[in-house]
């Protein structure tokens, strides 16, 4: 009953909005198909993304060792007459680098028009899925997710992010979550972005609200400041750090080769 009166309310409220302004995913751009990671023994493979026949992401996965097969995480995606139904994950949440042991987890989504309004979450226990919690997406005029807001499976809050723009870039997210101290969420991590002027290769990869501010972003993140405020003792001002990321791109605007915080890897295309 929780979750029929939040889309109700989602609905209502999007039925006004302007028609989206924000610029769509551009399934005819090169696809990244590798990322990989630059050691002294060579190139390792690290990430590979697949697409289907229409040039939208079909399957995602990071690997722990790619020469002998070990993932860490793969993610499938399911389509129905071009929208994203649903997705299915397994995750290696072992800590042997030789061995894997999964969990599968499993998301399918609700729409109003174009836009997803809310991301159900499922656990695979035993032979079932069962639902574990909930988010809930709203928008701005432009199309820009602005807020997303978790629950658990029962519609408890468990906390939200609010996400800040600067033309079709996120400058500013704000995370807050519930602790024991506090029966309302609170501020806990705070991200300042800034960017380069260049084509941003993972809004083709990651599903619009999939991985804000990367699936979201125009551009490139260049410059990233954190600042946590969920730490022990706990400090009003919180504790900052920033890391920085350089690129050099390609003949068509896009990052080949990306350096983070002296961290070197290679993108690669079709």
């Amino acid at each position: 009953m929780k979750i029929q009166l939040y889309m109700l309310a989602f609905a209502l409220c999007f039925a006004g909005c302007k028609k989206d302004t924000v610029i769509p995913h551009n399934t005819l751009d090169p696809k990244l198909i590798f990322v990989k990671a630059k050691t002294n023994g060579g190139d390792v493979r690290q990430n590979e993304n697949m697409y289907n026949e229409n040039g939208n992401i079909k399957t995602r996965i990071s690997y722990k060792d790619y020469s002998a097969g070990l993932m860490f995480s793969k993610t499938s995606y399911t389509y129905e007459s071009g929208k994203l139904i649903q997705t299915d994950d397994q995750m290696d949440f072992s800590s042997s680098t030789f061995s894997t042991q999964y969990q599968y987890g499993r998301s399918n989504f609700e729409y109003n028009g174009n836009r997803i309004i809310q991301r159900n979450h499922y656990l695979k226990i035993d032979n079932d899925y069962e639902l574990r919690s909930f988010t809930v997406f709203s928008y701005d005029d432009l199309g820009h997710p602005v807020k997303q807001t978790r629950y658990s499976s029962d519609g408890a809050l468990l906390g939200y992010t609010i996400y800040t723009y600067e033309g079709n870039n996120v400058i500013l997210s704000e995370e807050y979550n519930q602790n024991q101290a506090n029966p309302e969420p609170v501020l806990t991590l705070k991200y300042s972005y800034h960017y380069d002027n260049k084509k941003n290769p993972y809004r083709n990869v990651y599903y619009s609200i999939e991985n804000i501010p990367f699936s979201v972003n125009e551009n490139n993140i260049t410059a990233t400041t954190t600042v946590n405020y969920n730490i022990y003792p706990s400090s009003p001002q919180g504790v900052s750090s920033t890391s920085t990321t350089t690129y050099v791109y390609n003949n068509l605007g896009y990052p080949e080769r990306m350096n983070e915080n002296g961290n070197e890897f290679v993108l690669e295309y079709k």
